[in-house]
Formats: C-alpha cells, sequence, structure tokens
C-alpha cells in the first residue's frame, strides 16, 4: 500500500521484522512442546529460546540470503542456526516443513489485524450513537428512489446506519472462527514426520486447535470469510459515505462533511466544497472488492501445494486491512465533524408540499369517503391529484418552461426576468385537499367530472371539525414519528 494511504499499526503487523518473530515463536513453540511431553530434556528447550532471544533476528542478513536461495523461510532457518550449536540446531524446524512455521504466524497477523479493525469500528460506533441521540428530534425528510418519501429524524438515519456497521461488525466477528486452526502436519499434512501430540500441544501453546484436513497449508476457504467480511464493511462504510455525498449537493445541502479553514475545494472554482473524503471512501469500496477477488481465487490450489496464493497473500491482505482501516477512520472523521444544516431540512419539507404525509393522507381519504361511495382507488387519485395540482408551475415558471433562447442575450433577460418575480408560498395537499380545491392535471387521467365528484365528496368530509382536526394531525411530526422511538429503545438502549 502506498504510504498515503498506509496505516502504520497494519504495516508493523504485515513487516517482515514482525513476521519472523512471529515464525521464530512457532519454532519455540514445537521445541517447548516436545519438552513438555518429555520428548527433548526441558534444559534444551531453555537453552533453545534463551539463545535466539538474546540474538535478534538479523533482517539485513536474511534479506540478502533470501536473495542468493529464494526461499525467504530456509533463509530464516540458516539465520538462526548461526547463533545455535550444533546440539541444538537439530532441534531447529525438527520434522516440519515450511508452512508448518509459516501458517500459524499467518493466523496470528490476520487476528492482530482484525483486533485492530475493530478498535476503529468502535470508536465509529460511538460516534454514531452520539449522533442519533443528538438528532432525535431533527426532522428531515425521508426518501426512496431519490424522491422525497415520509418524514423521519435525522437522529434515525444515525440509527440505521449504527445497524448497518453493527451488522458488518457482526460478520466479522463470526467469520474469525476459522483463525481457531492452525497445522504442523507437514508437507501434505498426513503427519508423515510430525507427530499429531506434538502438534496438539505446540499449537496449543501458540493459542489454536489443530485443523485436521490441511494439506501442506490451512485450506483458504477458512480465511476467505474474513475478506468477505471485510470488504462487506467497506461496503456499508461506501453506502454511508454515498448518503453523505447526495445529501451534500449543492443548491440546498442538508449536511456536508467537515471542511477545514485552510481548505480548497477546487484549483478553478473557489466556492467549492467538494465531498473528496466521502468520494475517497468509494474509491475505498472498489479496491477492497478487488483485494477480495483475489483471496477468494486463492482458495484453489494444486493437489496438495502449489505456491500461485504466497504472492497474493503478502500483497492483498495487508492491502486490504488497509483499506479497511483507512476507510473506517475517514468515515469517524467525516461523521464526526459533519455541518447538519437543519434549516435547510425544514425547507425541504415545506418545499414538499405536505406529500410527506400522502400515505397516511391515502388512508385517512379512503376511510373517511367509504360512507360517500368513494372507492379506495380514487382515495389514492384525490391524493395524487393534490400532489400534482401542488407542484403545478405558476404562469411565470410555465413561461420560461416554453420559452427556449435562442441566443445568449435573451438568456441574459430570462435569468434577469425570473430572478426578480416574487415566488408563490408553496400550497400544500393539506390545504388543497381539505379546502376541496382538486383541479384537472394534463398529467392525469382524471376528468372534470370525476374532479368535481371528489370536489363534492371532500367538501361533505371535511364538514365536521373533528375529520378537520384528524386531517391536520396527520401532518404533524409529533404524529407520524410517534413510533421512531422502538428504533431507539431497539438500538440504542
Amino acid at each position: 500500500m502506498i504510504e498515503r494511504y498506509q496505516d502504520e499499526a497494519i504495516a508493523e503487523i504485515w513487516s517482515d521484522s514482525h513476521k519472523l518473530n512471529l515464525w521464530q515463536q512457532t519454532e519455540l513453540a514445537v521445541v517447548r512442546a516436545r519438552a513438555n511431553l518429555g520428548r527433548v530434556p526441558d534444559e534444551v528447550n531453555k537453552e533453545f529460546a534463551r539463545i535466539l532471544a538474546t540474538n535478534p533476528i538479523d533482517l539485513g542478513w536474511w534479506l540478502q540470503r533470501d536473495q542468493e536461495i529464494r526461499h525467504d523461510l530456509n533463509a530464516f532457518l540458516e539465520e538462526r542456526s548461526r547463533f545455535l550449536p550444533p546440539r541444538l540446531q537439530v532441534h531447529l524446524h525438527e520434522k516440519m516443513t515450511s508452512y508448518d512455521t509459516e501458517e500459524p504466524a499467518f493466523a496470528k497477523m490476520l487476528r492482530e489485524s482484525s483486533v485492530l479493525v475493530k478498535s476503529h469500528y468502535n470508536e465509529l460506533e460511538v460516534i454514531l450513537q452520539d449522533m442519533a441521540s443528538r438528532y432525535r428530534y431533527t426532522i428531515m425528510n425521508g426518501r426512496t428512489h431519490g424522491q422525497e418519501a415520509e418524514l423521519q429524524t435525522f437522529g434515525k438515519r444515525c440509527l440505521t446506519w449504527l445497524r448497518d456497521i453493527r451488522a458488518s461488525a457482526d460478520n466479522l466477528q463470526r467469520s474469525e472462527d476459522g483463525l481457531r486452526y492452525s497445522k504442523l502436519s507437514g508437507a501434505i499434512g498426513n503427519y508423515g514426520s510430525m507427530d499429531p501430540v506434538i502438534e496438539k500441544e505446540a499449537l496449543g501453546i501458540l493459542g489454536f486447535e489443530p485443523y485436521y484436513g490441511a494439506t501442506q497449508i490451512i485450506p483458504r476457504e477458512l480465511y476467505a470469510p474474513i475478506a468477505q467480511a471485510l470488504c462487506q464493511l467497506v461496503l456499508t462504510l461506501d453506502k454511508i459515505a454515498t448518503a453523505i455525498r447526495l445529501g451534500a449537493r449543492s443548491g440546498r445541502p442538508i449536511y456536508q462533511e467537515p471542511f477545514g479553514k485552510k481548505q480548497k475545494g477546487s484549483s478553478a472554482m473557489p466556492n467549492k466544497k467538494n465531498t473528496i473524503s466521502t468520494e475517497q471512501v468509494e474509491g475505498m469500496a472498489r479496491m477492497a472488492r478487488a483485494y477480495l477477488m483475489m483471496i477468494m481465487e486463492n482458495i484453489k490450489t494444486w493437489e496438495e501445494r502449489a505456491i500461485e496464493q504466497s504472492c497474493v497473500e503478502r500483497v492483498a491482505w495487508p492491502d486490504l486491512f488497509c483499506v479497511v482501516v483507512h476507510s473506517l477512520r475517514t468515515m469517524g472523521r467525516v461523521l464526526k465533524g459533519l455541518v447538519v444544516y437543519p434549516d435547510n431540512m425544514l425547507l425541504e419539507i415545506i418545499e414538499c408540499r405536505g406529500c410527506y404525509a400522502s400515505g397516511e393522507a391515502k388512508e385517512v381519504i379512503k376511510e373517511l369517503g367509504l360512507p360517500l361511495s368513494l372507492t379506495a382507488e380514487e382515495a389514492y387519485r384525490i391524493v395524487q391529484l393534490a400532489a400534482f395540482n401542488a407542484f403545478e408551475p405558476d404562469k411565470e415558471a410555465k413561461s420560461v418552461r416554453t420559452s427556449i433562447p435562442s441566443h445568449l442575450t435573451e438568456a441574459d433577460e430570462l435569468l434577469s426576468g425570473f430572478r426578480l418575480v416574487p415566488r408563490p408560498t408553496p400550497v400544500s395537499i393539506q390545504e388543497i385537499i381539505a379546502e376541496a380545491r382538486l383541479k384537472t392535471s394534463t398529467q392525469l387521467e382524471a376528468t372534470k367530472g370525476d374532479v368535481q365528484r371528489w370536489n363534492r365528496i371532500l367538501e361533505q368530509i371535511f364538514q365536521e371539525q373533528g375529520n378537520r382536526d384528524r386531517w391536520n394531525r396527520i401532518f404533524l411530526p409529533s404524529f407520524l414519528l410517534r413510533n421512531e422511538a422502538k428504533l431507539y429503545c431497539e438500538i440504542l438502549d
């Protein structure tokens, strides 16, 4: 991973120095296991461990030897053997193959990286919990298909994000079950040289259980779910990032990612506040999917062993973990510093002209119109027509829609003139329906006769004050959002 996106802690976990130290831990565990089982004297185990501990691994020597023999594990063994007397050299890598040494170390690097991911996830979870509480009663429009839908609170949207990342984190936790296992079962996994009793003891020292059924390596079916879970976590973050990008679009943003006082959004346009952080998270998601595909293809290996997966794992796993940590840290910074505009949220609600309550309106009209021979289909069409009426352009807007400028001077005049026209207060479906002011629309099939009949029925319905009170109540946030408390109870409490 390039330095711009690399996480230092992940890089350290996957560094050569850490890997070789983990290899040494495996070698030490095998000698200790033999001592525990009475196969070698305990003095041998203690002296073996003391010599290796007092003579740190020389990375430079190892790298040079690896270049000469083109086998990093053998280069490691030669580097360690330098410090051991001949009587102890025989115990180094005794009856083992390369991946007996490497597999426990590899699983430990996966474990350590996952722990680091969880620490960053925990920070993000706290941020979203705080946001959900802070914006518990900040109302906004929900959207489906990119269109304004029903009311919700911004706190509820934060709860949704929180629940999503918890699901991804739970998935990661479940996927780590495969990291319980490792192997020391020899070159093809059938204990040709290694005693299964020694394997079990040594792996227990290292914190693993034996995986019965390995070849020379642990089957990558055990590790692929971890990559899938990591990728899913990044995709969840990308979904949240996309929602923020959609809400930050120019015109009337409802929130924006933090923008530094010395920051620049564009080299050409000084007004810009480009959503660079959330856009970057989408790029990270593309990278995560690519690394996942590499790791998934590592499931296949020739018979008991080939080495195709080695180069992929040296790159794909640390880079995938860097992508995940970078995405978590980026979204944590964005959400913690998110600039929220409740005033623009309210303006959006006002300008949707009461349509946020169209579902409730339909049900009320259907119920109140039933004694007056109004069908359920007609109730739907009444609210639909009222919505179309509410958004019918005024005279000036209609003129602009039909006036196609033939040159830029006309465009100048059109802009100047339209800017000076006072904008009428938006009319709501709440008033159109309650005051029986439905009009025919060229966009719908309802005839003039249909509309006249519907208006007469509406006049009868709303003659009763009780019906008017009930009607007005369904447009109140306190009515529409009364059951959001259930989400807070289930998710936060």
